[in-house]
């Protein structure tokens, strides 16, 4: 009876923090971060098996909340709310994973020029591999030497973000902008019919 009576005080208290945010109150915000950040981590680790990106997760969860507060002041059940958004995220999270490390499969063994048998076939990896390199060339520099010490020298995040002094959450937005912009080149280039049907990796990856 005690945990009932507390859990309900902890959703009462919760719905007025979520009225406050909604309102742009920074405090109340504050407040609530402050009372599931540490919970969600755990939560994110054990869904990922892993903790290495939970805190970003998190960060990311409640930027988003921010974002939408406007939206949030009647929400019965804030706490249900947040670990639905925080699953989300980790999901999507997860999906991306899974593409990024297929895409990089792929590209190790394009960069390292499989031998091709076929004239046609031969023709199409040239005219492919020349495209690909052309449009990581258009990159701004930055993120052009993050992709290729990621998908190149196949360098994980957190080496890349050591060599170039930067977080590893910059190393994966730098990763993120640059595969739109190699995306949106590729497809600039729809008049192209002899493309690689491989580099459909790359123009599925987000």
């Amino acid at each position: 009876m005690i945990f009932i009576l507390l859990k309900e005080d902890f959703t009462y208290r919760d719905r007025l923090l979520f009225k406050r945010i909604s309102r742009g109150d920074a405090q109340a915000f504050t407040d609530f971060f402050e009372s599931y950040s540490v919970k969600l981590v755990i939560y994110v680790s054990k869904l990922l098996q892993a903790d290495s990106w939970a805190e970003e997760i998190i960060q990311d969860v409640f930027l988003k909340l921010w974002s939408i507060r406007e939206t949030i002041g009647e929400i019965e059940y804030p706490a249900a709310f947040i670990y639905r958004m925080t699953a989300n995220r980790a999901k999507d999270f997860l999906r991306h994973r899974e593409r990024e490390i297929r895409l990089q499969q792929y590209l190790m063994r394009y960069f390292n020029n499989p031998s091709v048998n076929d004239t046609e076939a031969q023709f199409d990896y040239r005219v492919g591999e020349q495209l690909l390199r052309e449009a990581i060339e258009r990159l701004p520099k930055q993120r052009a030497m993050v992709f290729k010490m990621r998908h190149e020298q196949g360098l994980g995040y957190d080496e890349i973000a050591r060599q170039l002094d930067i977080s590893r959450h910059t190393v994966r937005n730098l990763l993120n902008l640059a595969m739109q912009n190699i995306r949106t080149w590729l497809l600039e280039q729809g008049g192209i019919s002899f493309l690689l049907p491989a580099l459909t990796w790359v123009l599925t990856f987000f």
